[in-house]
């Protein structure tokens, strides 16, 4: 058994989206290596012991939870605070390794790791917090935020810059990011070195067994009474803009006027806008299922399809991603519908 032990360093979150499906997947996989894992989370406020018990199950290997004061961020000094209670925790540890998920985490990590102690240490480069930053608050019309958002802007930028071009120079330290393009970007942008790049494949889902995509199919259909032969298109995510859901449901209807008996099915945990959404386009009621599911249950939903749609707009945010909903959809087989907006798509689908 590898006694080294296995740090993994996050800043956004038990609470984040993506936390089940991408975080304590890879620990899951971690753990099955004989590894054991201490899971180290910074918070706004310290997570109830209920939503521990939802979001981190026990299970034989993880180490531990510890949860550590997040404060807002206003520039690489105000992380001093963070950088000081790592620290003190990873001072109380030998002979470890350490993954950090993003830049914030990342910059902490580079400050506290004592690297007689460390063995191995990376860092996930899993977007561009600048420019999703930016692409989020385009619309804006305000001088004055438009100013503030600048300045959060150029914070967000130095702060990947200084993370990601210099980790090369650091011991045992390299940098995984979830695409090429993302790698390329990283390389171009921050002056990063690409042969310390390396992509992402330990929490991408692994493909179920068709025998079990069968049987999944079979009962989500039979539970909905939805026919067999009849062709359904999957919409797992959420209402949010970016999500490009009103393309989604425009896209439906298209496929409608083709064959009145399609289906479409929508995963999400925005279940009334959804609904509205939907009821806004006159989509009959038989032609539409709109449900949320636990994660644990999502791929025996999928199973259910044969489609998956994924619609993103054109940036460079969108482009250099690997979305969490095209990785499920393709566990299960699903031929992914885009609009040829992510290279990572453009390229497996």
């Amino acid at each position: 058994m590898n006694k080294t032990l296995l740090v993994f360093v996050i800043y956004d979150s038990i609470e984040n989206s993506v936390f089940s499906s991408q975080i304590m997947q890879l620990i899951r996989k971690k753990i099955k290596q004989e590894r054991h894992v201490l899971l180290i989370s910074f918070e706004k406020k310290t997570p109830s012991s209920q939503l521990i018990n939802q979001k981190i199950p026990k299970i034989s290997g993880l180490h531990e939870s510890i949860f550590l004061k997040k404060l807002p961020f206003l520039g690489k000094m105000s992380m001093i605070p963070a950088i000081y209670q790592l620290k003190k925790v990873l001072k109380t540890l030998k002979n470890y390794e350490i993954i950090a998920r993003g830049p914030h985490a990342g910059f902490i990590c580079t400050k506290a790791i004592d690297f007689n102690q460390c063995s191995s240490f990376t860092i996930q480069a899993r977007g561009l917090i600048a420019e999703e930053y930016r692409y989020a608050k385009q619309e804006e019309k305000n001088i004055i935020k438009r100013i503030i958002q600048k300045v959060r802007y150029i914070q967000f930028k130095n702060l990947e810059k200084t993370v990601y071009g210099k980790t090369h120079l650091l011991p045992h330290a390299s940098i995984e990011a979830v695409s090429p393009a993302l790698k390329n970007y990283i390389a171009n942008n921050f002056a990063a070195d690409k042969n310390n790049i390396t992509i992402a494949t330990e929490d991408i889902p692994q493909a179920h067994k068709s025998s079990k995509i069968n049987q999944w199919h079979k009962i989500i259909r039979k539970k909905y009474n939805i026919p067999q032969k009849t062709t359904v298109y999957c919409y797992n995510g959420s209402i949010k803009p970016w999500q490009c859901p009103d393309m989604v449901v425009d896209f439906f209807v298209k496929q409608m006027e083709k064959n009145a008996h399609n289906f479409l099915l929508v995963l999400t945990q925005n279940k009334k806008q959804f609904e509205h959404l939907i009821q806004e386009k006159n989509i009959p009621q038989k032609n539409y299922l709109v449900t949320c599911v636990d994660h644990n249950d999502i791929y025996q939903y999928l199973a259910a399809c044969d489609y998956g749609i994924i619609f993103r707009k054109k940036s460079m945010v969108n482009w250099v991603s690997r979305p969490t909903k095209a990785l499920e959809y393709k566990a299960v087989g699903l031929e992914i519908i885009h609009n040829n907006t992510v290279d990572w798509i453009v390229h497996n689908s």
